[in-house]
């Protein structure tokens, strides 16, 4: 998958040497992306084995090996992208997420490993459950409800996304690993699956502010801003989605969502406010809260 290069941006001059063999074409790359990327010797693996067709170890074992001039070619355009601050993903097509191989492009936020935590709670929490009807609003590239349907062929699930392009992808990764057991609808957030009720509705919604400085940063330049940005406090769209799950849950049903590292307190009094009970909240692998999820309370009118 290629992406032009933003116009926007610097277009860097420098490129690899010609004749190169796969061990310094890695170190000429890692060169050439220090001070563009944190993980630049990664990246530049990353890339070169996408355009190789092949694996990491493939490179590690064969570092003799010369690349010709087309594939040098191919992996200075990869390169150059990646300096302008394109994502790796998104020069790739694919990320990995909770061992599955995702396809994923701008229409789709990346899937990235801080999410796995709320996967991982689902399946433990309610490991002894062998049907449950879920719903995971904002799909995206499936990720989430794909790497739950894997584990869980006997759950029913609901995805749905405001985009059409996303669930086209979603759909796409699904068939790609055989799952049957989604059903993809489109819909912003609840108002076209309001004949259904669930055990637990899950979300990785937009919740980055609008004037939040990590916007114009990093990866997060290319990916789609309506699925990262949620209003002035980034809490619009967790508001939203809280208020509106209490009609959409069955008793004792389950909210469960992810929110950025400073929306703890938020997330916290937004469940309350709603009359969620038993709230968890969950520490990523950094120490940051991430996960916030709750249980719908019952009253009798």
């Amino acid at each position: 998958m290629n992406i032009r290069p933003n116009s926007s941006l610097p277009s860097p001059s420098k490129t690899l040497h010609k004749m190169l063999n796969i061990a310094q074409a890695i170190r000429q790359a890692s060169e050439l992306l220090a001070g563009h990327s944190d993980s630049a010797r990664l990246d530049a693996e990353v890339l070169l084995a996408h355009t190789l067709n092949c694996d990491i170890t493939h490179l590690i074992a064969w570092p003799e090996k010369k690349l010709d001039d087309k594939q040098t070619q191919t992996f200075n355009a990869l390169i150059t992208q990646r300096r302008q601050g394109i994502p790796v993903a998104y020069l790739t097509g694919s990320k990995e997420f909770w061992s599955l191989d995702f396809k994923v492009t701008p229409a789709t936020l990346i899937p990235r490993p801080d999410t796995e935590l709320l996967v991982e709670f689902v399946l433990e929490k309610f490991s002894d459950q062998k049907q449950l009807q879920l719903a995971d609003l904002g799909t995206g590239s499936g990720a989430i409800a794909i790497a739950i349907a894997s584990e869980r062929p006997n759950w029913k699930i609901i995805a749905t996304d405001i985009s059409t392009d996303a669930l086209t992808i979603a759909k796409e990764n699904a068939g790609i690993h055989k799952i049957t057991n989604i059903t993809f609808i489109q819909s912003n957030w609840f108002n076209q699956i309001d004949q259904y009720r669930f055990d637990l509705i899950l979300s990785n919604p937009p919740y980055i502010a609008k004037q939040d400085p990590h916007l114009v940063q990093g990866d997060v330049r290319f990916e789609p801003q309506s699925a990262l940005i949620s209003g002035i406090t980034g809490m619009d769209d967790i508001e939203a989605i809280t208020a509106q799950s209490k009609n959409y849950l069955k008793p004792d049903g389950w909210l469960i969502f992810e929110h950025g590292f400073d929306q703890k307190h938020q997330t916290l009094n937004c469940l309350q406010r709603h009359d969620f009970h038993t709230i968890t909240q969950l520490h990523d692998l950094s120490g940051q809260p991430r996960i916030t999820a709750g249980c719908r309370s019952i009253y009798t009118e």
